[in-house]
């Protein structure tokens, strides 16, 4: 388990005092299938941790289409609306959450990454830890690698990154359903169910977790930006139960961080046919810097911390 005020001990030092609260600034880019099912849970759980501090931004321009309601947390009368300003506004009015969103284009740079971090003016206080939380839940490997660039050039980011393969299409979805073979109906019924979090955490200027670059290679030497690839890129259905259990995954991360404010899993790699998935935990693959000091014993401020974090979620 890698405790995140663990890195603050200096800061303490420094100004005196305890530090021990955090602040989660939180940006989910994508709100279709995998992000949609992502803000309904962790608006739900940061409504439930009252003593959590935090504020969400959704980044998506895409507009709600009829085929969307199939796979996708939208109603019909959502159609022809931004689904990240939907989701906001639900969700913000619903919890009573701070919840802003971004939907005039797609993150295609790091510049675009760094503003949507950049509303920070009324998050500092005394003995309080900004932590910036990347969400990545996209389809496309341009956007997955403006991500990875931006964890390569922060100081201090976790970047949480859902990918579930597609479900197979024979001749790329134009060969007629009647015209499979036995051995592509096959492929077709078994393909679209497993996925991955990848859990990226740099503290300080130095990797402790390695990003999903690092795990799984991103592919992204002719990857075509979101905004240019409309009908170029084939399409390729996703299971809506994949969509659910790779939120699911997203929320198991998030919940471990409002409850102790730790990191307890790197990877975790699964199946939504057979609701199985195989994690690979934070401390057996963590690497800390030199000078990190691994006393598990911070302070008594952050045990009790932790302590009232379980108890809220309890109940």
């Amino acid at each position: 388990m890698i405790k995140l005020l663990d890195f603050h001990k200096e800061s303490r030092k420094i100004y005196g005092g305890s530090m021990n609260r955090i602040f989660y600034y939180i940006v989910m880019i994508g709100c279709g299938g995998n992000g949609g099912y992502a803000v309904q849970r962790i608006t739900k759980m940061l409504y439930a941790f009252e003593h959590v501090k935090s504020f969400l931004m959704l980044a998506d321009p895409d507009t709600v289409e009829e085929k969307n309601l199939l796979r996708q947390p939208f109603i019909h009368s959502d159609i022809g609306k931004k689904k990240a300003d939907i989701l906001a506004k639900r969700y913000g009015a619903t919890y009573g959450l701070k919840i802003g969103s971004s939907s005039d284009g797609y993150i295609e740079s790091v510049e675009q990454l760094e503003a949507l971090f950049s509303h920070t003016d009324y998050m500092h206080a005394s003995g309080q830890v900004i932590q910036n939380v990347l969400i990545g839940a996209v389809d496309n490997d341009y956007s997955r690698n403006i991500m990875n660039d931006f964890f390569n050039k922060r100081d201090d980011l976790i970047y949480i990154d859902a990918g579930i393969e597609g479900v197979m299409l024979p001749g790329g979805g134009a060969k007629p359903e009647e015209e499979w073979t036995e051995e592509e109906n096959r492929e077709h019924r078994e393909s679209g169910y497993s996925g991955q979090i990848v859990v990226g955490v740099k503290k300080n200027g130095h990797v402790v977790l390695p990003p999903l670059n690092d795990v799984y290679p991103i592919d992204a030497k002719d990857a075509i930006p979101p905004s240019h690839s409309c009908g170029v890129v084939p399409y390729q259905p996703q299971r809506m139960i994949a969509n659910e259990m790779a939120a699911f995954q997203i929320t198991a991360v998030m919940n471990e961080l409002f409850a102790t404010n730790s990191v307890l899993v790197h990877v975790l790699n699964f199946n939504a046919r057979m609701a199985a998935c195989r994690p690979v935990f934070a401390e057996d693959v963590a690497v800390y810097p030199a000078s990190f000091n691994s006393d598990p014993d911070t302070s008594e401020d952050d045990d009790e911390q932790d302590e009232g974090n379980e108890l809220q979620d309890q109940e």
